[in-house]
């Protein structure tokens, strides 16, 4: 991918109400996904990213209570909060939602998980977007392309999108000792306990 341009925006989180095995679930998906598709590396995180990323304790993660409906995107702290609100959506008569570390639409995709419950497991969530990404490729022969139709067809919708994908895979290469994953690094001497970069959150 050339002429990666890294773009940097302020990216607030909600408070972190979270656990290790919350921050870490849709990046060992990922990453199990990535090996097994034979997907260039860092990919996948960097779709996850755009598409659920946010900061935790000052790490970079892909959270999977997220939810994206009517502009608007959530982070919540469990599993059972995310559900709640996917069903108060639905009960209003939203069915645009997208759900999970992959912001899998279930209106769009009403066949992809048996259940609502299934659709937020971070190793099913990912297995779809992944299968549905690698089917692109094999009709498309081209990455670029597969990334910008996993988001849509419409070519202004889809270069918008795959511009900001390319920004957080840089962005993922830059900072990947910070993913929630890795070993926390101790704080160099001298340097500020502060962080040189920021994410968009995903808004449609």
């Amino acid at each position: 991918m050339k002429g990666l341009a890294l773009l940097l925006a302020l990216f607030s989180a909600a408070p972190a109400l979270a656990t290790d095995a919350n921050s870490t679930a849709c990046l060992a998906a990922i990453r199990g996904a990535e090996k097994e598709m034979r997907m260039p590396g860092r990919l996948l995180i960097a779709i996850g990213v755009t598409e659920a990323g946010r900061e935790v304790e000052g790490r970079l993660t892909v959270w999977p209570w997220t939810v994206n409906a009517e502009g608007q995107g959530r982070y919540f702290p469990d599993k059972a909060s995310a559900l709640a609100h996917v069903k108060s959506l639905r009960r209003k008569g939203v069915r645009s939602i997208d759900v999970g570390c992959m912001q899998i639409n279930l209106h769009w995709h009403p066949k992809a998980f048996p259940d609502l419950e299934t659709a937020f497991d971070a190793q099913a969530n990912v297995a779809y977007a992944a299968g549905m990404l690698k089917e692109f490729h094999g009709d498309l022969r081209n990455w670029t392309r597969s990334v910008k139709h996993y988001h849509s067809r419409t070519p202004d919708k889809g270069n918008a999108y795959f511009d900001r994908v390319a920004a957080n895979l840089r962005l993922v290469l830059l900072r990947r000792n910070d993913l929630a994953d890795m070993p926390p690094r101790p704080p160099r001497r001298g340097t500020a306990n502060s962080e040189p970069w920021a994410l968009p959150p995903r808004m449609g």
